[in-house]
């Protein structure tokens, strides 16, 4: 099921949905395993717009959502699940505790780390007039590497909507549907995007990562970009735009030496993306 949600560039919100009602400790259901004992949550968020209830599902934090809004998330993404997962959202056990049931009346939670946190702390870093575009960006990674690049292009070209030097800071989690067989995750397909959009612009470099350090499926949090990227990886031999379609981007950057690799952070607060127009 997490395989074909991935895969639907369903949004982190439908995905969550999804999981709560099909799992014996989500959708607050381990709280409701817990009473009548108090419990406290501390949570590091990483959900666009820090709802409590859809980080890790919400084992200790119950929504309204139903298992009918579930099936409704298999429907809108044509996702194909086993007749099993079906026959459970269509039978009384998924339902998910109400945030009404007296069971979660005592308990509390806190949010102790968020992308808002992150991108302040960056902001507060910032060697150069810093600006946060949001904390909560979603959608296709490339079409927000194109929103981003054009934002980006706009400062380069006229100092407008601000004037350079300036470091733009934004955070969310952006997703990919996948129509090809390449290698990468939402950060390198951002990158990649970018890449193309600023292609031969001197003046933009962009770093995109994964704060948990690992990208989609490959060893890398994320990478660079800058007007360079793109001719580079020609010069290698290789079709940018190809690869992009192909959901290559992980290969296009590792052609050119372009790949952030980290290692497993031990905390997740969204996507990270830093872009310096000078």
């Amino acid at each position: 099921m997490n395989e074909a949600l991935l895969a639907s560039g369903a949004p982190i919100s439908a995905m969550n949905t999804l999981r709560k009602h099909v799992s014996e400790i989500k959708g607050g259901r381990l709280a409701a395993l817990a009473a009548p004992a108090r419990v406290t949550t501390l949570l590091v968020s990483d959900i666009p717009g820090d709802v409590a209830a859809f980080v890790a599902s919400g084992p200790t934090v119950p929504d309204h959502s139903t298992a009918q809004d579930a099936l409704n998330v298999v429907a809108s993404y044509g996702l194909e699940l086993p007749a099993s997962i079906i026959a459970h959202l269509n039978s009384d056990a998924a339902q998910a505790p109400d945030p009404a049931d007296p069971r979660f009346l005592k308990n509390e939670v806190h949010i102790v780390a968020s992308a808002a946190v992150s991108l302040k702390a960056a902001q507060n870093a910032a060697p150069v007039n810093c600006v946060i575009l949001s904390d909560s960006i979603e959608g296709e990674a490339s079409e927000a590497a194109k929103m981003h690049a054009a934002i980006a292009r706009e400062i380069a070209s006229n100092d407008r909507p601000f004037a350079k030097p300036v470091l733009l800071l934004s955070g969310g989690e952006t997703t990919v549907t996948l129509k090809g067989n390449g290698k990468g995750g939402r950060n390198s397909e951002f990158l990649l995007s970018f890449a193309l959009e600023i292609d031969g612009l001197d003046g933009i470099t962009c770093l995109a990562a994964d704060t948990d350090g690992i990208d989609g499926s490959q060893n890398n949090a994320g990478g660079f970009a800058d007007g360079s990227t793109a001719q580079k990886i020609r010069a290698v031999g290789l079709d940018p735009a190809g690869m992009l379609r192909n959901n290559d981007a992980w290969s296009a950057l590792h052609a050119v030496g372009d790949l952030l690799i980290t290692g497993p952070t031990g905390t997740n607060v969204n996507d990270f993306r830093a872009i310096l127009i000078t």
